[in-house]
């Protein structure tokens, strides 16, 4: 049996970090999935949202027992696609809403979403964009608004918690048991 946490957050709020130390407990039976596994997105930015979507998909069927903790799901690529098309009218987010629907079942099984958010304390750009969800700290409050609607909407197993790093180690310890 297997059950799947996904985390999910705005860029820097701590998802990777939480998984390198997830990863440094070594647990019998828990498995950790970074956020970028397919070796064509490794290292580089893809403007075809067909590679995310196989990369979550990939990340999805990685393991078939145990808990496995996974660095954003399909929740953070449909999230980030609808974002998109508020930002930029040209941005079709279509294929993306219709790939979900196909797997949005995930999420009526054994899992959970951990939403980790710091409440707007500190961004992180990781470019600067003016027509993407990541690109502004307008266009990331916007993001995060359609995140939180989104887990809310497909899952009743949704944890919000406000992330400091401080609470890296007790915030581990609710997911993993």
């Amino acid at each position: 049996m297997r059950k799947i946490v996904f985390l999910e957050g705005l860029p820097g709020v701590g998802k990777t970090t939480l998984i390198k130390k997830i990863k440094e407990r070594n647990l019998t039976n828990v498995y950790t999935v970074d956020e970028i596994i397919m070796e064509s997105l490794k290292n580089v930015i893809s403007n075809d949202e067909n590679d995310y979507m196989k990369n979550d998909e990939m990340k999805i069927n990685k393991y078939n027992k145990g808990l496995i903790i996974i660095d954003r799901g399909p929740i953070s690529t449909l999230s980030y696609n609808q974002a998109n098309s508020i930002i930029d009218g040209n941005f079709d987010a279509t294929p993306v809403k219709l790939w979900f629907e196909n797997i949005k079942q995930i999420f009526e099984e054994n899992t959970k979403i951990v939403y980790l958010t710091n409440y707007g304390y500190d961004y992180y750009l990781p470019y600067n964009k003016e027509n993407d969800a990541f690109g502004t700290i307008e266009n990331q409050k916007l993001l995060e608004s359609i995140s939180l609607y989104n887990c809310k909407k497909y899952s009743n197993n949704v944890v919000v918690k406000k992330y400091h790093k401080k609470d890296v180690e007790a915030i581990i310890d609710e997911i993993i048991n």
